[in-house]
């Protein structure tokens, strides 16, 4: 029996085994008709993202963090990102990435009633 059915307030446990971001996992068909399965980022990764100044290695530690098939290191995004266009396949996964980890214009808005799109 958890603490939150006798007392009606959630444990640690019960906190810490609630979500998991792998479980948030999405396949992802990209630009380029590859599919490919992403998951959002986590608390923590969000913080160690944030410590970091480059922006070419946070794209690197996220595509690295966040693609779950197929799992690549930070040396493949490194590699990826140099031959990619622009607008295409890493573009679309970087979109997909910050819905998934809840950052971004539309997460914001989507989390503030007042200031939700409403007809």
């Amino acid at each position: 029996m958890s603490t939150e059915e006798t007392t009606g307030y959630a444990s640690f446990d019960d906190l810490i085994t609630a979500t998991n971001v792998v479980d948030d996992a999405r396949d992802v068909t990209l630009p380029s008709g590859r599919r490919v399965r992403v998951r959002g980022l986590s608390r923590y990764e969000i913080h160690l993202g944030g410590k970091m100044d480059d922006a070419f290695q946070l794209e690197c530690f996220n595509l690295s963090t966040c693609l779950v098939q197929p799992k690549i290191t930070r040396d493949q995004a490194a590699a990826w990102i140099r031959k990619a266009t622009a607008g295409g396949d890493i573009a679309e996964l970087t979109k997909v990435i910050r819905d998934l980890s809840n950052f971004g214009k539309e997460a914001e808005k989507r989390d503030v009633p007042e200031v939700r799109d409403t007809p």
